[in-house]
Parts: structure tokens; C-alpha cells; sequence
């Protein structure tokens, strides 16, 4: 049976945030229902000029997300993460290779601190649960005045989705959780955010070089032998 799950709250997110961590983060933004967080994430680049620290909006709901290659991101009311940091930085689009891998460890490890369940990462940055999709990541790039550049991590993770609810979904998915498990998605955000922060925080060319290990334990696809297609 779906449960009722409390609100996203900021009081309560920032409670799994640490203070250093809080200091480095410009606002949280919660809106009820949003056509795209990340389009919303693009609105408030448009309007900044210089350097800033990011800011995170979530949303409870939303009518048009999408995932990587433009593809829809189903997002029902109230019972998933949805969220995008956005941020600008003088780090210029060729040196963010990386962060999409980095960005895949960091949330793996800490949803760890929640469950048990063996989790994974499938290339370049899905989550994977019992071998199906519970979530992704999308970072999008925007070139802003004076030489800065906007980036945008997009973040859906599924936690209680029903099978009805994801019926439009074109792949084998899963949530994280049981609709019977009862979860704390505020801490859920919170540690995410503090973990994503304090990456970010540091994040520099050729990073991913400090998380390779990690990333190759938690790799699905590690050891299996895989074909590359080619279009032309």
C-alpha cells in the first residue's frame, strides 16, 4: 500500500547538512509542482553575472523532467527526490570531465548510509538497484558573461514509486525503497547535499582520478564483456 510521505522541508534538510557545508551553499529553493527543476536551475544562471556558491531546488513534483538524451523523467507528487544544484564557476566545460562519475560515487556511498541494499552504477552515472534503475544524473553546462560557466546537476532518485505510476517508463526501473518502508526523504536530501557539496566544493580537472576505485567497485558492468555500437 502507498504511504504519505512528510514534505520535503528545509528546516528539516539542513538538519543532515554540515555547517561548513551550509556556509557553502547559497539557498534552498522547495516548490510544489515545477515543470522542470533544471529549467528552473537555467532561469536563475540567466540572471547571475559573476561567482556564485550553488543553489538547490527540489521539487515535489514535476510535469515535463527528463533524463539524459531528452528522455521523460516520470516524477509523481511527493514521493521521490527531484532536485537540481545550480552553480557558476571560472572551470571551464572541458574540465568537468569527471564530475558525472564523481557525482554517481558520492550518492551511491551516501544512500549506503540509508540501506542495505547492494547498490551499483551503470555508465556514465545511472543508479542501480537489483539491477534495475532507481535513479540518474544530468549536468548541463551554460556559458554566462565575464567568462564564468553556469553548471546544472539534475538529480532524480525513484524511492517509494508504484508500478502504476511508473508504467510509462520505457526500461527496467525499480525504487529504492518498498511502499511499505517508511523513509525520511528530507534526510535522504540532506545527506545527498552535503555530500554533493563538499565534492563540488573541491572539484577540480582530472578529479576523477581520486575516485576511480570507488567507482570501478561499484561499476554493473565490471568484469562483463559489452559491445559499443556505432551510427555511422
Amino acid at each position: 500500500m502507498s504511504q504519505d510521505l512528510p514534505l520535503l522541508d528545509k528546516k528539516e534538510i539542513l538538519k543532515y547538512i554540515s555547517k561548513d557545508n551550509v556556509s557553502s551553499l547559497l539557498a534552498i529553493d522547495i516548490k510544489t509542482v515545477t515543470v522542470s527543476t533544471n529549467d528552473d536551475a537555467k532561469e536563475y544562471l540567466s540572471l547571475v553575472e559573476k561567482i556564485q556558491p550553488p543553489i538547490a531546488i527540489f521539487a515535489e513534483e514535476q510535469t515535463s523532467g527528463r533524463g539524459r538524451g531528452n528522455k521523460k523523467w516520470i516524477s509523481p507528487y511527493g514521493k521521490n527526490i527531484y532536485c537540481s544544484l545550480a552553480w557558476t564557476t571560472d572551470l571551464k566545460p572541458h574540465d568537468l570531465d569527471g564530475l558525472s562519475l564523481c557525482l554517481a560515487v558520492v550518492i551511491a556511498n551516501c544512500l549506503k548510509k540509508i540501506t542495505s541494499k547492494k547498490l551499483a552504477i551503470k555508465w556514465p552515472n545511472d543508479l542501480f538497484v537489483s539491477n534495475k534503475k532507481f535513479g540518474g544524473i544530468l549536468i548541463e553546462t551554460v556559458s554566462l558573461k565575464k567568462g564564468c560557466t553556469g553548471i546544472i546537476i539534475g538529480i532524480g532518485l525513484n524511492l517509494i514509486m508504484s508500478v502504476t505510476e511508473g508504467e510509462e517508463i520505457d526500461q527496467d526501473w525499480s525504487s529504492l525503497f518498498n511502499e511499505d518502508e517508511r523513509i525520511n526523504r528530507n534526510k535522504i536530501a540532506g545527506l545527498m547535499l552535503n555530500s554533493i557539496i563538499e565534492l563540488i566544493s573541491k572539484f577540480k580537472k582530472d578529479f576523477f582520478k581520486f575516485y576511480i576505485n570507488q567507482y570501478e567497485k561499484l561499476d554493473v558492468l565490471q568484469g562483463r564483456e559489452c559491445s559499443a555500437l556505432n551510427n555511422n
